[in-house]
Order: C-alpha cells, then sequence, then structure tokens
C-alpha cells in the first residue's frame, strides 16, 4: 500500500511541479510587460507581444498539466 501510495503522489506531483514552474515564469514575463510598458514611448511593441505569447503558451501548458492531475485522480477515484 506504501508503494502505491508513493507511485501516485509521484504522478500527481509531476504536473503539479510543472503548473508552479510555469505561473512562477509566466509572472516574471508579465513583470517584464509591465517594465516594458512604464517605458512609455520608447517601449517595444514587438518585445511586449512576444513575452505576452510566452505567457499565453505558459496558460496552456498549465492547463494541460492540470487536466492530467485531474485525470490521475478522476482515475484513482473510479478504482
Amino acid at each position: 500500500l506504501g508503494e502505491l501510495t508513493a507511485g501516485i503522489a509521484h504522478e500527481i506531483q509531476n504536473p503539479l511541479n510543472f503548473v508552479n514552474n510555469f505561473s512562477e515564469v509566466s509572472l516574471e514575463l508579465l513583470d517584464e510587460v509591465d517594465e516594458e510598458r512604464q517605458r512609455g514611448p520608447d517601449r517595444d511593441e514587438g518585445l511586449e507581444a512576444e513575452l505576452l505569447g510566452d505567457v499565453r503558451q505558459n496558460l496552456q501548458k498549465i492547463h494541460q498539466h492540470g487536466q492530467r492531475a485531474g485525470s490521475i485522480v478522476r482515475g484513482m477515484l473510479e478504482h
């Protein structure tokens, strides 16, 4: 039972690590967008668009890994 529990915890921990890491990186990217916007007329709109695109990709990955964790939990409940 202990090995089963450890295996399940490991399977859930992997997608949760991805969620946490992508969330943290996304917050940093948004800080960079804010900094760029504060530059006023000298700001680089291309950089802003790139940073926001990165945030969008990260949010998609967060969603994907969150669904994976949910799938693992649903599978456990079905047993």
